[in-house]
């Protein structure tokens, strides 16, 4: 497949086309099979992510100037959906008027920071960098407090899926070339607290999403439970950090992340990565349950990323066997875009393309990673 194409004449124009609000500004994520908006609710978090999406494409493919328009828009929309006391809702109604906020996480914070930092790196408005650090001190104000304090409270627990998110947002801020040292630091808090805050469990061969407040197993029915997406995210953030910093303690443990993301030999029993699966009780996940579209996008591009670096045939095989059963299952080839929602034979659940949760993030983010492996021999180009 030519990604490059693909992700230019396929994937981003179906959002421009359809997802733009003339009116209000920023981007509505609810469309049907054909584009049309069938919620005008706004998740903030995809105010963020789409626009890094469209500033990292100008940056890294193509400096097409709708591109920039689109960002230009997305940022805007800041205005409209910043509470009174600095933070971001997390859905806003379409003018901007916050209708959830989720006052002990900072996602959409962290997502503003990294499409804020790379529009800047497009446009030079030294407001942008402004707002972007802005983000940024209050995620890192949190993440710190939030790993230095001692909590005692019962059933009180620590999840994996914030430390991955805090590595990309420092990493997409500090590739600026601006304070690059400062967003260091955070990065390496971050991969510390996933290497060695009691997520990776050697013996089950797992990554837990969720561990308890000293990092022991969660033994509760139900509770050893790993979130495959979110290992494989992490995977390829990691082993990216390991490639830009010439790591090979982090390589490895990027290659570790991998290879434990799902159970050995589940391609002999999924057509697709599951969205969770028990430790104990169902090692390849529910296969009664939905596979949804963003799970296999990590999965494919941190096979292909692994295969790059290490050159382990078996990575390239995961990869070409995921890539073809996803495209399979969710690429609608005549009306642009991918479908959200599969069952594990690859049958449609809904013919949504967009949704709360859906925008153009995943899969695009996937499409500039493979981008950069294609054409450049390695991952630097995506990163840079």
């Amino acid at each position: 497949m030519n990604y490059r194409k693909y992700l230019t004449e396929d994937i981003l124009p179906f959002w421009i086309k359809n997802a733009v609000d003339n009116v209000h500004g920023g981007i509505m994520t609810h469309l049907d099979k054909d584009g049309n908006v069938y919620c005008e609710d706004k998740n903030v978090w995809f105010i963020g992510r789409s626009m890094w999406t469209y500033a990292v494409a100008y940056n890294t493919v193509e400096q097409r100037q709708e591109y920039l328009d689109m960002c230009e828009r997305l940022y805007r929309f800041y205005e409209k959906c910043e509470l009174p006391d600095g933070r971001l809702a997390h859905i806003t109604e379409c003018d901007g008027t916050a209708k959830k906020i989720s006052p002990k996480l900072f996602y959409s914070e962290m997502h503003a920071v990294m499409g804020l930092a790379q529009y800047y790196k497009a446009c030079k408005k030294e407001e942008v960098w402004q707002l972007a650090n802005k983000y940024y001190d209050t995620v890192e104000a949190w993440y710190r407090e939030k790993r230095s304090k001692k909590q005692t409270e019962e059933g009180v627990v620590r999840s994996f899926g914030p430390n991955l998110l805090v590595l990309s947002m420092a990493q997409f801020i500090r590739n600026v070339g601006r304070n690059a040292e400062k967003y260091d630091e955070l990065a390496k808090m971050a991969i510390d607290e996933m290497m060695h805050g009691g997520y990776v469990n050697d013996e089950y061969r797992t990554v837990f999403e969720k561990v308890s407040e000293s990092g022991e197993i969660l033994t509760a029915d139900g509770a050893m439970q790993s979130c495959p997406g979110h290992v494989f995210e992490a995977a390829w953030f990691v082993m990216c950090e390991g490639e830009v910093k010439n790591n090979d303690e982090y390589r490895a443990f990027g290659r570790k992340l991998c290879d434990y993301a799902m159970a050995e030999g589940f391609e002999k029993v999924r057509r697709l990565i599951p969205t969770m699966r028990d430790v104990k009780t169902a090692p390849f996940g529910n296969q009664e349950e939905v596979c949804y579209w963003w799970t296999q996008c990590e999965a494919i591009i941190t096979y292909r990323l692994a295969y790059n670096i290490f050159g382990d045939k078996k990575y390239l095989e995961l990869a070409n066997y995921l890539e073809k059963n996803a495209f399979g299952a969710f690429a609608d080839f005549k009306g642009g875009e991918w479908y959200s929602e599969a069952t594990d034979e690859g049958e449609l659940v809904n013919k949504n393309k967009g949704s709360l949760i859906k925008g153009p993030f995943h899969l695009p983010r996937m499409l500039l990673g493979l981008i950069s492996l294609e054409e450049t021999g390695s991952i630097h180009r995506y990163m840079q």
